[in-house]
């Protein structure tokens, strides 16, 4: 499955957006009619963590609520559908039409250790590395907490949207309470509490790392003290095809049997995920039996209806290459074997050692989707953090994006239901790890990674308590 990765998704500088001019309620309301109408018709993962009825009450409420607002208000009513449909390929992003120059945002970045907050960049050397009590007189955690809302995520899953909001804490913070010349922070100093002032900058524009890894990365290998690293930074199909990654997949197994290597570590940290057929790839090489990736692929609908869809939108007019069925229960179904239906057989130089995983929120859609496979169907141990991708479906593939008419909001509507061919209940979550690791604050800052050192630590435990050297 492929992540859209499109220039709509910058956040905005906010200067220019909070002076808008407030939007007619009525106008809103027909926004909201247009947006209720295309999830309900194109969105087959719509009702996987909420009711039908549940929805009708947030779409009933929220009508009677709204008032004469500007899109940037709307915006952020419409953000709270995010931990509402618990799709993590389901966004909703402002009009990049309206990007401004002047919007401001707090000038450093955090670290999460465990329950606790620091400054992890600043423009401010000196306040590097001390915890962070509280942001223009809230307190770190609730104003943490409140953020969280806005952000994507599969299921009850917190992984995906706190790495997501420590990446872009500062201008998800300004996006939502306001862009201002400075931000006033108190810090810990061993026991005491120092108030600090910060100037703001302006907005910049950065994507995160796994959106970065999703369109530029490869794959890494290597082999130290008989322990053998492949590090896969994405399943996108096209920048692996220019890393060449089928022929270095088949080169690097077949020197890990010509040196009997029997520790493989497979790094899937910030890997966005991509297409099947990458993942079906690497299985190959770690499964040693004939497998079928998904048992299920389908859709709620056959043909686009474009008297619902906005004058503004983007989608595929050729729906899809497969050939669909609609079933009993209303769905279209893929009936004939494509990109993870079609039964896949094992490599003749097929791994058959000791298997780690490393994961983390980051973790997504086909990535999240191999780490379930291989829990059903391999042995191996999962170090890290829970996987941000759910464990037994999602709801990807392609979009349809709609502007709405109106506030100028983007919705992207994913259409396409992943049904994985595992025997998980969808508790809402991902692939947890055995052993949960992350960097301590000190570790981040020295650039450590923890995870690997503890992955190699365990693997050299295990090889002298057998023995090897």
């Amino acid at each position: 499955m492929n992540k859209l990765l499109l220039s709509l998704l910058l956040f905005l500088p906010l200067n220019t957006i909070l002076g808008q001019k407030k939007i007619d309620k009525e106008l809103l309301i027909k926004d909201l009619d247009v947006l209720k109408a295309n999830l309900e018709a194109y969105h087959t993962g719509l009702y996987t963590y909420t009711t039908k009825a549940a929805f009708e009450q947030w779409y009933s409420e929220t009508k009677v609520n709204l008032s004469d607002a500007s899109s940037l208000e709307f915006y952020k009513k419409l953000s709270e559908l995010n931990t509402f449909i618990k799709n993590g390929h389901t966004w909703f992003h402002i009009n990049p039409e309206q990007i401004g120059t002047d919007g401001l945002m707090p000038s450093f970045k955090i670290y999460k250790d465990n329950e606790k907050f620091y400054i992890k960049e600043a423009t401010n050397q000196e306040i590097i590395g001390k915890e962070i009590v509280s942001i223009d007189e809230v307190a770190i955690g609730e104003v943490f907490d409140q953020l969280l809302r806005y952000k994507e995520r599969d299921g009850n899953n917190r992984t995906q949207p706190t790495e997501e909001l420590i990446y872009n804490f500062g201008r998800t913070y300004a996006l939502h309470y306001g862009s201002r010349p400075q931000t006033q922070l108190v810090i810990l100093e061993g026991t005491t509490r120092k108030e600090i002032t910060l100037k703001n900058i302006p907005f910049g524009k950065f994507s995160h790392k796994t959106d970065e890894l999703f369109d530029h990365g490869g794959l890494e290998f290597s082999i130290e003290n008989s322990i053998a690293t492949l590090k896969v930074e994405t399943f996108n199909l096209y920048p692996l095809k220019k890393a060449k990654y089928s022929s270095k997949l088949k080169r690097l197994f077949k020197e890990i049997k010509k040196q009997n290597i029997n520790h493989l570590i497979i790094d899937i940290r910030n890997n966005g995920g991509g297409h099947t057929a990458s993942v079906e790839e690497l299985i190959s090489y770690i499964y040693g039996e004939e497998f079928i990736f998904y048992d299920d692929v389908y859709r709620s609908h056959k043909d686009w209806d474009p008297s619902i869809i906005p004058e503004i939108s983007q989608y595929q007019k050729n729906i899809s290459s497969w050939a669909f069925k609609k079933g009993d229960d209303g769905y279209y179904r893929a009936i004939t074997g494509s990109d993870g239906m079609k039964r896949k057989k094992p490599k003749k130089n097929y791994f058959q050692g000791e298997l780690y995983i490393l994961t983390n929120g980051s973790t997504l859609s086909a990535a999240a989707e191999f780490s379930s496979f291989v829990k059903q169907y391999r042995k191996a141990t999962f170090i890290g953090d829970e996987t941000g991708g759910n464990k037994v479906q999602n709801t990807s593939g392609d979009w349809l994006v709609i502007g709405l008419p109106n506030s100028k909001v983007y919705a992207f509507i994913p259409y396409a239901l992943w049904k994985m061919n595992v025997r998980f209940k969808n508790d809402g979550h991902g692939i947890k790890p055995d052993h949960f690791v992350q960097n301590s604050i000190e570790q981040e800052l020295n650039n450590e990674d923890r995870v690997v050192t503890f992955t190699y630590e365990m693997i050299k435990r295990s090889m002298a308590n057998n023995g090897y050297k």
